[in-house]
């Protein structure tokens, strides 16, 4: 083999390695794509894709006042009661009078054996008097998973990495009860959601970590 072909020899490596870098980082890029967004949003709904009513501990009290007032708690937990996903007895429960904590009469409402299969891991964080509390268990009506990705935005850097959120739509699987009218009255959004499968748009923000695209939670923060 003469000098020059040699060159060439090395020139074709060279040209080669090039190549396959090339490759390797575009299969490692930042920059989103459908395929990305799509893998991105079935681990998280995987993952997190219970769609629950933000009912996180049990048992659950209603005092007569309440009852009178209308509360969310009030409204909502005969229809549970119908449906035979809870059970009603009586208690006594601490509740603020004027300045004054005292024991007052409560319906209590308890999950049935029915209901207890739709008590679920979720992870979810509310805020109260300025403190988040995270929830690990919700009562679900429904599993989401991923019908198509609408869009997401182009990324920006927040910290140190790259975040991006992606808009995409649903297919859900509903609990038999959440078609009841009377529990879509009383849930609002369960009503949206159930009957929002294919067509209503949901977001969730990720962030680079090097490799994939990765869920931002509240609780990460």
């Amino acid at each position: 083999m003469n000098t020059r072909d040699t060159v060439k020899i090395r020139i074709l490596i060279a040209l080669a390695l090039f190549c396959l870098s090339n490759m390797a980082l575009a299969g490692n890029s930042s920059e989103p794509t459908q395929k990305s967004m799509q893998t991105a949003l079935k681990k998280y709904l995987a993952q997190q894709g219970n769609f629950c009513l933000g009912k996180f501990d049990w048992p659950i009290d209603v005092s007569e006042a309440e009852f009178a007032m209308k509360t969310k708690d009030a409204l909502q937990m005969p229809v549970l009661e119908k449906l035979s996903l809870v059970a009603a007895g009586t208690a006594e429960a601490p509740r603020k009078v004027g300045d004054t904590e005292l024991l007052v009469p409560v319906k209590r409402y308890v999950l049935t054996e029915t209901g207890k299969a739709f008590y679920l891991p979720k992870q979810t964080v509310t805020t109260a008097a300025g403190k988040k509390i995270l929830h690990t268990q919700d009562f679900c009506a429904g599993k989401l998973s991923l019908n198509k990705v609408v869009r997401w935005e182009k990324p920006e850097m927040q910290g140190d990495s790259q975040v991006t959120t992606a808009t995409y739509t649903f297919k859900i699987a509903a609990a038999k009860w959440t078609h009841d009218p009377e529990i879509q009255k009383v849930f609002p959004m369960l009503a949206l959601v159930v009957n929002g499968e294919g067509t209503m748009q949901l977001k969730q923000q990720f962030r680079w970590t090097g490799n994939s695209w990765e869920p931002v939670y509240p609780w990460d923060n």
